[in-house]
């Protein structure tokens, strides 16, 4: 039996050599993409998120009103807590409408 003897690895480093820009160059090319696609889709996003919480905080503040307008007379204390919420989620609601305005820049 002959033994054969392994060849050198440098016809194969210099084959990978060559080819690996190429294939470097796809990826770089797709992981671009991919970030740009990202970006697009997350501004997105953010715009349905900031949405569904501006619908939330509307919602809350009509059904704090109606039962703030109904436990007014009481004068009581859950009357002074409630409406100190409804202006608190009213200065949330302003400060959402800047960041929009500021984000559209």
């Amino acid at each position: 039996m002959k033994m054969r003897r392994i060849q050198k690895p440098e016809l194969l480093f210099l084959l990978a050599l060559a080819l690996l820009p190429t294939f470097c160059n796809a990826q770089f090319d797709t992981l671009l993409q991919e970030t740009q696609e990202f970006k697009n889709n997350s501004k997105a996003l953010s715009r349905e998120i900031v949405y569904i919480i501006k619908i939330i905080a509307g919602v809350a503040i009509c059904l704090m009103g109606l039962a703030y307008l109904y436990i007014r007379d009481q004068q009581s204390d859950l009357a002074n807590k409630l409406g100190k919420a409804i202006l608190g989620i009213a200065i949330f609601l302003t400060m959402i409408a800047i960041g929009e305005q500021i984000a559209n820049y």
